[in-house]
């Protein structure tokens, strides 16, 4: 990774105070952070954390988990955006909102993974929404393929069905349809990187047929699930 382009980005990180960022190369060894992170995991300053993996930051599940989101954005090319989670290191535990994209050079070719984080509350604080919404966001994944049924998944966290309504909104900025919508999307750009045909995951991703996955598909990204498949595959032969 060449180090202008670290040194640059890390630069507009510098003085985020809120909002944690860290760059890794492809062995999963930070290779950039700022000082929001730093305090994050706990670590003097970002120098500290140079060469070093999760795992010296992290309890080792959260480290896994952490380096297996890294490898799937490394590795299929698809960034992953605005995921909810609770981060709990070495330092004070907190809520965040992240990014994870990958890092291409000037050939095109990925050589890493960078992160942003938006710091949503302190565990300690007074932030009863956010639990709330770890667990709706696990429910959502788990039933993507499902219609959603907010009554529903409101009594499953114990709130009504406006309080969800206001919570995903003030945390995402779009209501919960909207943010499942997101998330089968997102589902749908990593299946396609596979060989199953596009029906299939019309309907893995929850969407009545490949009709209707082509249409909110194109709404999303501008392209259709057949010619995203035909770039990735021509990026495959690069």
């Amino acid at each position: 990774m060449e180090t202008h382009f670290v040194t640059l980005i890390s630069g507009l990180f510098e003085h985020q105070v809120d909002s944690p960022f860290f760059m890794k190369d492809r062995n999963l060894a930070y290779v950039a952070a700022n000082p929001a992170m730093a305090r994050l995991c706990g670590a003097r300053d970002p120098a500290t954390m140079l060469g070093k993996r999760a795992a010296s930051f992290f309890p080792r599940t959260d480290a896994r988990r952490y380096e297996a989101l890294d490898l799937a954005v490394i590795d299929r090319g698809l960034p992953v955006v605005d995921r909810f989670d609770l981060a709990a290191g070495h330092g004070e535990p907190a809520w965040l909102l992240f990014s994870r994209l990958p890092v291409r050079d000037t050939n095109d070719v990925i050589v890493g993974v960078a992160a942003s984080a938006r710091r949503l509350g302190d565990v300690a604080g007074d932030q009863p929404s956010f639990p709330r919404l770890a667990a709706a966001v696990a429910r959502l994944e788990a039933r993507l393929n499902q219609p959603l049924d907010l009554t529903e998944l409101a009594q499953e966290i114990g709130i009504s069905p406006s309080q969800l309504e206001r919570d995903f909104t003030a945390a995402f900025g779009m209501p919960p349809q909207r943010f499942l919508r997101k998330l089968r999307i997102e589902r749908a750009l990593a299946l396609l990187a596979g060989s199953a045909p596009v029906a299939d995951i019309a309907l893995a991703c929850g969407f009545t047929d490949q009709s209707a996955f082509t249409r909110c598909f194109g709404r999303v990204t501008g392209t259709t699930p057949s010619a995203y498949r035909r770039r990735l595959k021509a990026e495959e032969l690069l």
